[in-house]
């Protein structure tokens, strides 16, 4: 068994800048961002929730099946010393990620039936987004974290337009953040946001536009 750690402290690297790098790398893998962008389409959907589903319902589907189980495995994987948080082995992520998309398919079909347009969506995105990095992983090891956030942003994009504006500024401190922390090259944190970008956009024009 080991302590449950993130790559980068493993590395011999510090000072203020590392520590920004690391408040922002924290604050911003991809279950996080589920959280938060999940959240924000509960509370204030411009098309609201469907006729079956409330603000709490929505959330207890998609905590669990979004946010909270995606990321069972790796923490168990972790707590047993195989990877660390950030799965850092590019080798040993395509079963993370399968897990993964089981769990967004299920919470996609549960959306669904429920006629919670908003929600299904997202999460067809995520199931999306997520099959790109795992098939771009057998070749380079992109970032999920750049991933996370660029799939995200845009879907906030679409649907809110350019009050969203600001998730820019959060695509620049997490490929900045992923690349000072040694994660991740420059190339591989920002392909990480352009892949999250290039697939959620048709997924939106496809279902939700």
């Amino acid at each position: 068994m080991s302590t449950l750690k993130y790559n980068d402290e493993g590395l011999d690297i510090s000072g203020a800048t590392i520590q920004t790098a690391r408040v922002i790398s924290r604050l911003t893998p991809a279950p996080l961002i589920n959280l938060y962008v999940g959240m924000i389409m509960v509370y204030i959907s411009p098309i609201g929730l469907g006729p079956v589903l409330n603000p709490a319902t929505a959330l207890l589907i998609l905590i669990p099946g979004m946010v909270i189980l995606p990321i069972i495995p790796i923490i168990f994987s972790a707590w047993r010393g195989h990877v660390d948080l950030d799965v850092s082995a590019r080798e040993t992520r395509v079963k993370f990620f399968a897990f993964s998309l089981f769990c967004y398919a299920v919470v996609y079909a549960i959306f669904t039936m429920s006629e919670c347009l908003i929600l299904a969506v997202l999460s067809a995105a995520y199931f999306a987004v997520t099959s790109g990095v795992m098939i771009a992983t057998l070749k380079t090891k992109v970032s999920v974290h750049g991933a996370g956030v660029g799939g995200p942003g845009t879907a906030l994009l679409i649907v809110y337009g350019l009050i969203a504006w600001p998730v820019i500024f959060l695509w620049i401190a997490v490929i900045w953040s992923r690349t000072v922390l040694k994660q991740h090259s420059l190339s591989q944190s920002f392909a990480g946001v352009m892949l999250g970008i290039l697939i959620t956009l048709p997924t939106y024009w496809l279902l939700y536009l």
